[in-house]
């Protein structure tokens, strides 16, 4: 219970801090905020499971169900629930509803939905998979170069 006070206390700090940062930029700049805040648009995340964390362009911005949607800048982002240390390219691939490349345009509210349920085990078999695949490459090198050095 403890928890969920600190994570929604935590998602509306940072909330506020994105619009204070959004205001002061505007501010300093001597520009109106509301057309400043025109070039910004909106990621509406959605998911099929409860308390998934979501990542835009890597960073974490909160956990489904989100309470609002997310501001970003217009343009091209990726949006997942796998977080960016576990990401290389081939899992990427292999993922293509639990990660998307979406584009944001301005003034806009752009949903997103992603499929859960079964990807993230698919994450981590696909890494296995990988490794398996790295560890028999390599051993089958091992035995050609012993079998060369062994004719020799």
């Amino acid at each position: 219970m403890f928890e969920n006070d600190v994570k929604f206390n935590l998602i509306r700090i940072r909330k506020a801090f994105i619009v204070f940062t959004l205001l002061t930029a505007s501010y300093a700049q001597n520009a109106n905020p509301d057309e400043d805040l025109n070039n910004y648009g909106f990621l509406d995340i959605k998911t099929d499971s409860m308390n998934v964390p979501f990542f835009v362009d890597g960073y974490y911005v909160g956990n489904h169900p989100l309470d609002s949607p997310i501001p970003v800048l217009a343009g091209f982002h990726e949006v997942s629930y796998i977080p960016p240390d576990i990401q290389d390219e081939k899992v990427r691939d292999n993922l293509s509803d639990g990660i998307k490349r979406v584009y944001v345009a301005q003034n806009d509210t752009l949903e997103v939905f992603l499929y859960y349920d079964h990807y993230l085990s698919q994450v981590e078999t696909i890494q296995q998979e990988f490794k398996a695949q790295n560890i028999l490459g390599f051993s089958l090198f091992g035995v050609l170069v012993f079998v060369l050095f062994s004719v020799l």
